[in-house]
């Protein structure tokens, strides 16, 4: 054989092996999570066209109804993800930084077209005005339903945060 078929051959081989990698299920929804994760957080430098283009972007993750449970009140139900993206705008419209980072550790289990991640994060809200006593680490569960756009979040629910007492909206 030709040096040059054997280098195409082991080239090929390795791409197929790596495009094998690279769209399983799980590495997909890792890299959807951490996508998630990085639109919803923004420094104190974030200007504000920038916060906004992040606000508009947060509906595709989401299923045609989500439903969130969290320590704060008024943002626990079933939403639209319009909704989901009014109320981020107004979020980012108020708060000087959020900071959300996701701890190593993330189990993924996938059933089918249902799919369950669950990972702690270390949260950082500046937004005193309304919302207090929201920092700190969470246990966060994430659902998502395969559908016919992709995966897309159809539940969450994010655990007080650990050693801290409820935080409460306005």
């Amino acid at each position: 054989m030709k040096p040059l078929y054997r280098f195409a051959a082991v080239a090929l081989l390795v791409l197929g092996l790596f495009a094998w990698w690279y769209y399983q299920p799980k590495r997909i929804l890792e890299r959807k999570l951490d996508d998630l994760i990085a639109d919803l957080s923004f420094d104190p430098g974030t200007t504000r066209s920038s916060r906004l283009i992040k606000s508009s972007s947060i509906g595709g993750y989401f299923d045609r109804q989500v439903e969130i449970t969290s320590p704060i009140d008024e943002a626990n139900g079933n939403f639209s993800p319009e909704d989901l993206n009014s109320g981020f705008s107004f979020l980012s419209e108020n708060a000087r930084e959020i900071s959300i980072q996701r701890a190593e550790k993330l189990t993924t289990t996938i059933d089918g077209k249902h799919a369950t991640m669950e990972f702690d994060a270390d949260v950082k809200v500046s937004i005193s005005r309304w919302l207090k006593g929201l920092n700190g680490r969470y246990a966060v569960i994430v659902h998502w339903r395969k559908t016919e756009h992709g995966w897309k979040i159809h539940s969450s629910s994010c655990l007080l945060p650990h050693n801290s007492s409820t935080p409460k909206g306005s």
